[in-house]
């Protein structure tokens, strides 16, 4: 089978840091991995670099059309532009070629963090109490407690959170919020910050979802550090954040908690239309879980990524991984 791996890349920073391409061309890592473990089953594999305009990215998927019988989906924008990632998608469909992961609801809902959360609570599961704030000078809601986190609502891979991003008074929060408006040029979504453990759920499949080993993210922070996986943490590898966050699979937590937590993770994944693939990242506070993000087609860098983690938990090496993700797919395409 002669697969496509779709994947994009950054040339220039049009909104946010510089240091932001860290997280954004990650991607190109990930490509080659996966290149390489379906080489090694037998597939005939090509790199697919997306074309950085919308125009020529519809002429481009086109194009593929009589080339590639399978496309393993990476892209996670256009150009510099991660809204545009469902656009992607909605030209794979139209050329009839088959894909790994999410269709562009997904990808859409999950893009948006705001409609995401709104989704969440329709179907009873428990979140962090938010308002979105598009000005900085908004009238925080009665509801919402000190401490807060402050995020940009359409951005994803930690990018825009930073140590600063948790707030303990209105005079931080409007400093906070301000950064998010001028540097990301996106609304902030505010949250209740969960003082708790860090929980992520893997699941594969379509239907009937297996629910991977639940691996945990270990704040080891100096005292006054909050314990969050900010961008330092996730991405700048000589940061004291970055060496401090560990991931722990499986995590160590009691049975009950555990089987909810994956019940819940199940449900979110549904609820949000997820395919394939995915990663539920909670807090845990006592008994009490709340779902932070449902992340569609999730990081799969076989160094590093949470999801990867908790495969090899189960026993499953990444080139495994890969195949599942590509078996698993194809089973769904087919079927319909």
């Amino acid at each position: 089978m002669r697969v496509g791996i779709l994947y994009n890349l950054i040339d220039q920073v049009e909104k946010g840091n510089e240091l932001d391409k860290l997280a954004d061309n990650e991607v190109y890592q990930t490509a080659n991995a996966v290149k390489e473990a379906l080489s090694k089953k037998g597939y005939e594999v090509s790199m697919v670099r997306i074309a950085s305009n919308v125009k020529s990215l519809k002429k481009q998927i086109k194009s593929l059309e009589g080339k590639m019988d399978f496309v393993f989906n990476l892209a996670e924008g256009v150009g510099s532009d991660v809204t545009e990632e469902p656009r992607v998608v909605r030209y794979l469909k139209k050329s009839g070629i088959p894909f790994t992961g999410c269709d562009d609801y997904a990808l859409a809902l999950c893009m948006d963090k705001l409609k995401t959360k709104k989704e969440l609570i329709k179907n009873n599961i428990p979140t962090p109490e938010f308002q979105l704030f598009r000005k900085a000078d908004d009238k925080i809601k009665a509801s919402l407690k000190f401490p807060l986190i402050v995020k940009p609502v359409h951005e994803d891979g930690s990018i825009g959170i930073t140590e600063d991003s948790i707030v303990y008074d209105n005079k931080q929060l409007k400093r906070k919020v301000r950064d998010v408006l001028t540097n990301y040029k996106q609304p902030a979504l505010v949250e209740e910050y969960i003082d708790g453990r860090e929980i992520n759920v893997a699941l594969l499949g379509n239907g009937k979802l297996e629910a991977l080993p639940l691996s945990e993210i270990i704040f080891n922070f100096p005292n006054g550090t909050p314990k969050i996986v900010s961008f330092e943490a996730k991405w700048i590898e000589d940061s004291e954040q970055y060496k401090g966050t560990i991931g722990k699979c499986p995590a160590d937590l009691p049975q009950d908690i555990q089987e909810r937590l994956s019940s819940t993770a199940k449900k979110a994944f549904q609820v949000v239309k997820c395919r394939d693939y995915g990663r539920v990242d909670f807090r845990v506070r006592g008994d009490d879980v709340y779902v932070l993000e449902v992340n569609p087609n999730p990081c799969i860098n076989p160094v590093g990524a949470g999801f990867i983690r908790s495969a090899n938990a189960a026993g499953l090496s990444y080139d495994d991984v890969v195949t599942r993700i590509v078996e698993i797919a194809y089973k769904r395409h087919s079927e319909k």
